[in-house]
């Protein structure tokens, strides 16, 4: 009978003593958790007070330290007991009596021969007698210096140092100020008329009569047909075209001239050789003589010139393949074309003449030669921009065809053909 009652009492009994084991160790857990924090929190707040005494002492060490008297070295030598050191007898005290103050004749220094506002001859004299009373100082600090650091002294009115003329009569001195100069510092004087200046090199306004005069209706016979016979002029389709090739060294370039020596040409129309420094500006003239346009033909430009009595039919159709192939061309009349041959192309050592425009030979030539010479730039736009140009006798300047550089030379008539 006692047997099924244990039975059935045994779980029941194991689950009481798990429950008291299990309260008993969260007991002790929590007891052993506050232990330990109020074992830090007794050593955090002495280590607090350790800091806060450490700073007390500190704070008053330098109150006790800005308390202490600032005494000189002689004074704590006075206090030690010793006396101080000897001063070097090259070292001079002066004494002062107490009161005194500084005046105008106090001045010690030597910027200037003498005090401000005080006369040459009383600080010569005053210097002379306290060097004669007081020789060892005075030659201690005397200054070396002999002259005057200003001609005059402060405040004195100023005074032109003159010179007599040697040679001549001395009744009325010039100033040594006086400017030694004997030219012109202007090519004229006043209200004189200009008179150009012949040693320019060249500037395309100045001595220009040397290769052609604008002004000098002499000179109009560049471009006038002055032929008895025109027909002599007219077109021949029987004519061939003649391309002529001067050849030159790869590195050669001729020097450019100035205007006060003449330039002449071994061959004619030119096609290269001296120039001017100036170059032309890019257009039609009324008449451009050799000498300007070598220039162009030396950075790669084309040059289209013609006969004064050539057919004004044929000189029209060329100037039209010339404008539209490239902006850097120039168009002149010239009397060193022939009757048979009024019509001409050139370029750098290079000419092509022809007596009927050729569309196809033309558009060869330029597209060929054009943007070929010694001074061709590679960048001609920064070039034309900036620099100063010839412009006597133009008479309608060039229009860019694609850009100043002409980076597609005669364009249209590659769609054309």
């Amino acid at each position: 009978m006692l047997w099924p009652v244990l039975e059935n009492a045994a779980p029941q009994l194991f689950c009481k003593v798990l429950n008291y084991i299990f309260v008993c160790l969260f007991f002790s857990f929590v007891f052993l958790s506050l232990a330990i924090i109020m074992f830090i929190w007794h050593y955090l707040t002495l280590l607090c007070l350790g800091f806060a005494l450490d700073d007390a002492k500190s704070i008053k060490k330098s109150q006790a330290n800005l308390l202490e008297p600032i005494l000189d070295p002689d004074e704590k030598l006075g206090k030690m007991g010793k006396s101080p050191p000897d001063i070097s007898n090259d070292v001079q005290r002066v004494q002062v009596p107490l009161g005194a103050s500084p005046g105008d004749d106090d001045w010690q220094g030597k910027w200037f021969p003498h005090a401000p506002g005080q006369q040459q001859e009383t600080m010569e004299s005053k210097i002379k007698s306290t060097t004669e009373a007081v020789a060892p100082l005075e030659s201690t600090t005397k200054d070396g210096w002999e002259g005057k650091w200003f001609p005059q002294a402060p405040g004195a009115p100023h005074v032109v140092k003159k010179k007599p003329l040697v040679g001549k009569e001395t009744k009325s001195e010039e100033s040594t100020t006086q400017d030694p100069w004997q030219g012109k510092w202007f090519p004229q004087g006043p209200h004189e008329p200009h008179k150009p200046n012949k040693s320019i090199c060249d500037d395309g306004k100045s001595n220009l009569a040397v290769d052609f005069d604008p002004n000098d209706i002499r000179d109009s016979l560049n471009y006038l047909c002055i032929s008895s016979n025109r027909s002599l002029y007219q077109p021949d389709l029987s004519r061939e075209a003649i391309l002529t090739e001067h050849f030159l060294p790869s590195a050669y370039l001729p020097p450019a001239k100035c205007l006060n020596e003449p330039i002449s040409y071994s061959h004619l129309p030119a096609t290269n050789g001296h120039y001017r420094p100036m170059p032309a500006e890019y257009g039609t003239y009324s008449y451009l003589p050799p000498q300007r346009y070598v220039r162009n033909l030396a950075e790669g430009a084309i040059v289209m010139l013609y006969h004064p009595c050539a057919f004004p039919g044929q000189v029209k159709q060329l100037q039209d393949i010339v404008g539209g192939c490239l902006y850097r061309h120039l168009v002149s009349p010239s009397l060193a074309l022939s009757p048979e041959r009024p019509l001409a192309l050139l370029a750098w050592s290079r000419s092509l003449e022809m007596s009927v425009v050729d569309r196809q030979l033309a558009a060869d030539f330029i597209q060929k030669h054009s943007k070929q010479g010694p001074l061709a730039p590679e960048e001609m736009s920064r070039v034309v921009a900036k620099r100063q140009t010839y412009k006597e006798g133009l008479l309608t300047e060039a229009h860019l065809v694609t850009t100043a550089d002409d980076y597609e030379v005669c364009g249209y008539m590659q769609e054309e053909m």
